[in-house]
């Protein structure tokens, strides 16, 4: 295992998520490669020119005022060559000559070339040279030379060495790629490592939320919200099934008792037919239970249809009201509807109307006799509001935060017929709407629902406070 890799850090997608790293760092440290030998080259450039300047600076202190004429012996004191023109006259000194081809070789170089590393002579003698050329004041022209093989073999052997280090990075590099992968993935192998120890080991415990770094912490900080989302979710399906369970029982269990009963006078054609009758009625009791709870599921997860159109509120109050008058005249409880004006909205007007049937339904099943129901519409800046208030018999405020939970049913409302869906469908049809519902009651002294609808006005008119009972 090199740098703590693993087999399974050499897979194919490691290697590919591995590769824009490997070609950063393996072009970042070619680039590096060239700048250090261009320096190196720039340096030992340098290093000729100034050593062959010092060579003839010190040829020349030796040698004042230099002319044709003058003798100016035989050791040049490190050079190669010296060459002196003055109009067309020229004057070589040698150094060190393999005969004439030797001599040649400086004779055929211009008397104005100046370089470094230039090659002079032919391919069988050739030979690396550091040329410097100088005008004199009387016109004398001083060409000098020095041999520069070993400064110019050194910049080849490091130009192979570099080639070399380049080459050899193309596999050294692979591995420090693939750990820099595997470094920057441990964040997501810790998380993962993490909460497979929370799913293993407890059923409470979540992610901590601080000394992880800013970007560990406010993931850490999402992923313990989704862990407590999906935990209440699990809770409430849990309290969910429970509750259609114990719902579910009794009228499938009456179902299965009419059926049971009906069997046994197969000859008498009236009972058969009560029995089918009150079949069909459980039935019916069963699927609008599913029914709610589908569509419940539908708002709540955003998939809710709603066929807008532009409608009165207060005719669809009235519809409602007119339909509960009977059920209220049973209780003697007086129900009142006043509205200042005729307020349109867009709203689907079935599911609104089934909202407004379910907090009339609730007002009086669980009014007291003789009581009152009020329901008030309202049109404010920005809103719509209607108030449904009764003086029955209240929600203990212990009960006021789950009343919207699906198929919750208080203390007090068991000894009434339900289903425990009416309020949470109540919720999900005034969100799916734009709007909020809430509730203010006190115990034994009655309630007030609110429900607040995004005012979309259309046509406003005077309208009388209407009542009825």
């Amino acid at each position: 295992m090199f740098l703590r890799l693993t087999s399974n850090d050499f897979s194919w997608s490691r290697i590919k998520k591995a590769f824009p790293v490997f070609l950063l760092l393996w072009c970042g440290g070619l680039v590096l490669a060239l700048l250090y030998v261009f320096s190196v080259r720039t340096y030992l450039r340098d290093a000729e020119l100034v050593e062959t300047e010092t060579l003839l600076q010190s040829y020349l202190a030796s040698h004042r005022t230099p002319s044709l004429r003058q003798d100016h012996g035989s050791r040049l004191q490190g050079l190669a060559f010296i060459r002196v023109v003055q109009g067309s006259e020229h004057l070589f000194l040698v150094q060190d000559t393999t005969g004439e081809q030797g001599f040649k070789k400086f004779v055929d170089l211009p008397f104005d070339t100046s370089g470094v590393w230039l090659k002079v002579g032919d391919a069988g003698s050739k030979r690396v040279l550091t040329v410097i050329t100088r005008k004199q004041k009387n016109g004398l022209f001083i060409q000098a030379g020095k041999d520069a093989r070993t400064g110019y073999e050194l910049y080849r052997k490091f130009i192979w060495y570099s080639l070399f280090v380049v080459a050899g990075s193309l596999i050294l590099l692979w591995p420090v790629a693939l750990y820099y992968i595997k470094l920057s993935l441990s964040p997501l192998t810790s998380t993962r490592n993490k909460i497979a120890d929370i799913v293993r080991r407890s059923q409470t415990g979540l992610l901590p939320e601080r000394g992880n770094g800013p970007e560990l912490d406010e993931l850490y900080g999402e992923i313990n919200q989704l862990i407590r989302h999906n935990r209440h979710l699990i809770s409430e399906m849990q309290d969910s099934l429970d509750n259609v369970a114990h719902d579910l029982r009794t009228p499938m269990t009456r179902l299965r008792s009419v059926a049971e009963y009906g069997l046994q006078a197969e000859s008498d054609t009236g009972r058969l037919r009560d029995a089918l009758s009150d079949c069909l009625e459980e039935s019916e009791r069963v699927l609008s239970m599913l029914r709610i709870m589908m569509s419940v599921a539908e708002a709540n997860s955003g998939t809710m249809r709603l066929e807008l159109e532009n409608y009165d509120l207060l005719t669809s109050l009235e519809q409602v009201v007119s339909l509960y008058e009977y059920v209220a005249e049973e209780k003697n409880i007086a129900v009142q509807l006043s509205c200042e004006s005729q307020i349109f909205v867009e709203m689907d007007k079935t599911r609104i109307s089934q909202v407004w049937a379910n907090l009339v339904d609730n007002a009086i099943k669980y009014g007291r006799p003789g009581g009152w129901v009020a329901i008030e519409l309202q049109s404010e800046t920005t809103e719509i509001l209607v108030s449904f208030r009764d003086d029955g018999i209240g929600i203990a405020e212990n009960e006021q935060g789950r009343i919207w939970e699906r198929l919750y049913r208080g203390d007090r409302s068991r000894s009434q017929k339900g289903l425990g869906l009416g309020l949470n469908y109540v919720r999900a049809v005034v969100e799916a709407h734009g709007g909020r519902v809430s509730v203010r009651s006190m115990l034994h002294e009655g309630s007030c629902f609110e429900v607040r609808l995004p005012l979309v006005q259309v046509k406003t008119q005077e309208k009388s406070q209407i009542s009825g009972e």
